[in-house]
């Protein structure tokens, strides 16, 4: 199995790193704008705990033992969430105004109405239902698939998913900053629209006017749709195992739907999640090509 080489993850993680240092002190010089900490409670505690048990695994098994090397990955799987919660922290920060009511002009000419979408999937109470559980469920996968992963020892595996992780948050991060979005609740009236979906909006008006965000309830970004990108990576990681991954497939195209046929996204989200997705699959491909 080929490999990506070390330093494209050294690049790719070192310049969200840098994007969003940039982006911080920005921020903290000239605008000044409040928000939320995306990293999770006890985070060094937990770094801690990695670390200690990558070091116990070495003293009890050595460096190369195949159970060390699931610890150090265990390591390299904290990193780049910790990057992307850093980007996000980073992200949230933005001057720019949101360009949502551009988007929904543009989707009204192609005869796409978003309250429509909702009324429809109203009508169904038992599949929006249903819906709505498999939208909750993509923390779970983020958190419990790559461990799984881990202890089957598919590392390989696990580098092609980080550098698709890493890959799709540098350029939807990076396209959010300068063209914001706040979801549909934030522009449309509909008392079907979900508290949560409401509060992504709220967040970002009380960020932009210097108010602290009350609530972390919610999403963040619209455009591309990364609950889309997210599940389309976490059906990628568990490629090698059929009845899983065809499960999940199955599982993963409704939460996509439910995206949309719940309010959380406009359609146009989801293409450009679909596009990031490719090309960086395409640009994996060619560099494991030239590897």
């Amino acid at each position: 199995m080929q490999v990506i080489p070390f330093r494209y993850f050294i690049l790719l993680a070192g310049t969200i790193v840098f994007l969003s240092l940039v982006a911080l002190v920005i921020n903290h010089f000239i605008y000044q704008f409040p928000g939320n900490n995306y990293f999770p409670p006890n985070t060094p505690v937990m770094a801690c705990i990695i670390l200690l048990n990558y070091t116990g695994l070495i003293l009890f098994f050595g460096k190369k033992n195949r159970v060390t090397c699931s610890g150090l990955e265990l390591i390299n799987f904290f990193i780049v969430m910790s990057i992307i919660a850093l980007a996000t922290n980073a992200v949230q920060l933005t001057p720019y105004p949101p360009i949502d009511k551009q988007i929904i002009k543009l989707e009204a000419q192609l005869g796409i109405n978003m309250i429509s979408i909702l009324e429809w999937t109203n009508k169904y109470q038992n599949f929006k239902y249903l819906l709505a559980i498999i939208y909750d469920t993509l923390p779970y996968q983020m958190s419990i698939l790559p461990l799984c992963v881990i202890v089957s020892g598919r590392f390989y595996i696990l580098k092609d998913y980080y550098f698709l992780l890493l890959c799709t948050t540098l350029v939807g991060f990076s396209y959010y900053y300068f063209f914001p979005t706040t979801a549909p609740a934030s522009e449309l009236q509909s008392s079907l629209f979900a508290p949560e979906q409401i509060a992504t909006g709220l967040k970002f008006h009380q960020i932009h006017n210097h108010i602290h965000p009350t609530t972390i309830e919610g999403g963040l970004i619209a455009l591309p749709s990364f609950h889309t990108i997210w599940a389309i990576l976490c059906v990628y990681l568990i490629k090698d195992w059929f009845i899983p991954c065809l499960l999940l497939s199955i599982i993963n195209v409704l939460l996509i739907l439910s995206c949309v046929l719940l309010g959380w996204h406009y359609p146009i989200d989801i293409l450009a999640a679909i596009i990031l997705v490719g090309l960086s699959y395409y640009l994996l491909t060619v560099i494991k090509v030239e590897a």
